[in-house]
């Protein structure tokens, strides 16, 4: 067995290109697809659930969470079953479920002979578990708040992710770009489109990432802020807005 970490900075085109490797879950056309059709689609995944957890030695409840760590155990095991060498991009995992995804491969590949396994890991080398994440909620979706926020507060920032799907973890693709802002202007052109943009500048030590979430037809804007900063961005934000902040760790705001 081989389990190899790469991160999304490094050097990873190269297994892309290498015709011995399958490649899962990149926005190019000839890669496995993991969300949407391609998971539904995929027959006998309980079965492939019982074997997961004969393997590991527990049960996991993941893998029946519905959410996008279930299609990334589930279907990475049915290719490795048959294939030797995978390239798995972690676009759409959180942190937390990128180490549990690794935890668990590490223990399958140790029981299957011959594998070699790439996780190329989808965000940079900000560590978000030292931040603290502030939000303002904007019970209304308004183009010019959200605008107003980039250009005032997230100057420097890049975004986090390379490629953006709508939806964005689940469904049938609508809407596809490699442009952020052209996914931002089709999620704002309707209503009921969720979405999470999430934006790094590893030159801010103060607040290294930044996050325009549109949820349930609402506005989440904030902030990953680093330890000794909480309160300074607290207090601006809640000047600027006029409301209390909502203060997280790790976990979504709503």
């Amino acid at each position: 067995m081989n389990l190899i970490i790469i991160d999304i900075d490094s050097d990873y085109q190269s297994l892309i290109d290498n015709k011995d490797f399958i490649a899962v879950n990149f926005p190019v056309e000839n890669a496995v697809k993991i969300y949407g059709s391609s998971y539904d689609r995929l027959v006998g995944k309980n079965k492939l659930k019982r074997e997961i957890e004969n393997i590991i030695g527990f049960k996991d409840d993941r893998l029946n969470s519905s959410s996008a760590i279930e299609n990334f155990l589930v279907f990475t095991y049915y290719l490795l079953k048959t294939n030797d060498k995978l390239v798995v991009f972690t676009a759409g995992l959180s942190y937390d479920s990128i180490d549990h995804y690794i935890k668990v491969m590490e223990i399958i590949l140790s029981k299957l002979d011959n594998r070699t396994l790439c996780v190329v890991k989808n965000f940079s080398d900000i560590n978000e578990s030292k931040l603290t994440d502030i939000y303002v909620h904007i019970n209304i979706i308004e183009k010019e708040i959200i605008y107003d926020f980039m250009k005032n507060w997230l100057m420097g920032f890049k975004p986090k992710d390379e490629y953006f799907t709508y939806p964005q973890y689940f469904g049938k693709i609508e809407f596809e770009t490699d442009d952020y802002f052209e996914m931002l202007s089709f999620v704002l052109a309707g209503p009921n489109r969720d979405y999470e943009f999430y934006f790094t500048n590893k030159n801010n030590l103060q607040n290294p990432k930044g996050m325009i979430l549109i949820n349930n037809n609402s506005i989440y804007l904030g902030f990953g802020v680093a330890i000794g900063h909480e309160k300074y961005f607290k207090d601006k934000l809640a000047a600027e807005y006029m409301q209390t902040p909502i203060i997280c760790d790790n976990v979504l705001p709503y």
